[in-house]
């Protein structure tokens, strides 16, 4: 039976989906049932979508990328950048695995082939944004120990606060992660990345939007608190179960737009 991984809001996700209304029940639960129903929510069989890519400096200052996106559940995700000249051409595979890290990579038009970016990698931080490779991967479930800390409202929605700690043999950068997820729909609305100091390194926010039978999201910010520099990311012409051919994901077809 395979495993479910619990996508990184994701981010994360990037590029990110979150699922089917799971209905309103008050239950009490666990933090272990919360990420469960959370991890075990339905979702598109694929998705495509164009985005934009906002980095903005701490001054306020905007420089903007358009890419295309196509995603196979949670498991294959491939990206191409479009525009501005200098990124143009760049393009980004993940694969998941439920016994293994992701496989990751990566394509520069300027160096003419396509690199695999390492586990000791997966810290840098992507395309110069302020997402880490490893925020674009996949968390499972298993890797992580779980404590509900209390009860918030964002907006007008009420949230479970989750911390999620990785237990002693998983690689990460993060000593811990703690979600807001939403009380009625098992949605994470926000998550916060602490250093293996313990600091708060950065804050992910999530915008929601309904397609068809969806929640995915509209926008995601995620902000380095140390250098006061944002990354926004913008979801536009969202399309979900068209049916995507699964050849697509493959480092052949990172060198051409599909």
């Amino acid at each position: 039976m395979k495993t479910k991984k619990f996508v990184t809001l994701c981010v994360l996700s990037l590029f990110f989906l979150v699922g089917l209304k799971s209905g309103l029940c008050q239950e009490k639960l666990t933090a272990d049932q919360i990420m469960q129903k959370v991890d075990t929510r339905i979702i598109p069989q694929d998705m495509t979508v164009m985005m934009k890519m906002d980095l903005i400096s701490k001054k306020g200052n905007v420089r903007s990328r358009a890419m295309k996106t196509h995603r196979m559940s949670d498991d294959k995700q491939i990206m191409w950048f479009l525009e501005p000249a200098d990124v143009k051409g760049s393009s980004f595979l993940r694969l998941s695995h439920d016994d293994r890290d992701d496989d990751m990579w990566l394509y520069l038009p300027a160096f003419g082939k396509v690199r695999r970016i390492a586990s000791h990698a997966k810290k840098g931080n992507f395309m110069g944004s302020d997402f880490t490779y490893e925020d674009l991967g996949d968390r499972k479930l298993k890797d992580y120990s779980y404590k509900l800390l209390k009860e918030e409202t964002i907006g007008s929605k009420a949230c479970w606060v989750v911390e999620s700690i990785p237990k002693p043999d998983i690689t990460t950068d993060y000593a811990k992660i703690i979600s807001w997820v939403w009380k009625d729909d098992y949605q994470a609305v926000k998550e916060e990345f602490y250093d293996k100091k313990g600091n708060l390194k950065k804050v992910m926010n999530v915008d929601l939007q309904r397609v068809d039978k969806y929640w995915v999201p509209s926008k995601i910010t995620m902000e380095d608190l140390k250098s006061k520099h944002k990354t926004a990311l913008i979801f536009d012409q969202v399309k979900v179960d068209t049916g995507l051919d699964d050849d697509i994901f493959s480092t052949s077809y990172m060198t051409r737009i599909y």
